[in-house]
């Protein structure tokens, strides 16, 4: 089973939209836990961006911080599972992720993977693993050594290479 940790939008940039795009993320991850993939799920945000309303409505975990740094590393302090999927607000896995997440974390020694946004380019097209990573799934253990500033920073240290079959769409 895994903790999903949802990046609020705004941690990056000033997103007028993040309290939508986290519970729209949030929703996207629903199937995730009825089928036993996504124990828990935690909400990484600011204050004042009412998230802590969305995670208390959700019935989830609402992790304070002002960096992505920062709150990663609250959120994985109170993470109770071994494996973490971390997604960035606004980005929701297509279908299929419960299967493939499933199949992953069956198979056992797993390092990690990445989770890109869905081809919306040309050069994406092309060339989907150029497209922006927007989630990683991946042991907490070296999430929490990693200590990063955002996603592609965490993908570098961990020296993740495999990317899931599936891609996120943005839906924010």
């Amino acid at each position: 089973m895994v903790t999903a940790i949802i990046l609020s939008p705004s941690l990056r940039a000033r997103a007028e939209r993040a309290p939508e795009a986290v519970a729209r993320s949030l929703a996207a991850l629903v199937r995730a836990s009825v089928e036993g993939i996504v124990r828990e799920a935690l909400i990484v945000g600011p204050a004042g961006d009412m998230l802590a309303e969305i995670a208390d409505h959700a019935g989830c975990a609402y992790v304070e911080a002002s960096s992505v740094k920062e709150g990663l590393a609250r959120a994985l302090a109170q993470a109770r599972s071994d494996m973490v999927f971390v997604l960035e607000g606004g980005y929701a896995p297509l279908t299929g992720f419960v299967e493939e997440a499933g199949d992953l974390l069956r198979a056992g020694d797993f390092r990690g993977a990445a989770l890109r946004r869905a081809p919306d380019t040309m050069m994406t097209r092309f060339a989907p693993s150029l497209a922006r990573a927007v989630g990683v799934l991946a042991p907490r253990a070296a999430l929490r050594d990693a200590g990063p500033r955002d996603l592609a920073e965490l993908l570098r240290r961990l020296r993740i290479r495999r990317t899931l079959n599936i891609r996120a769409q943005k839906i924010v």
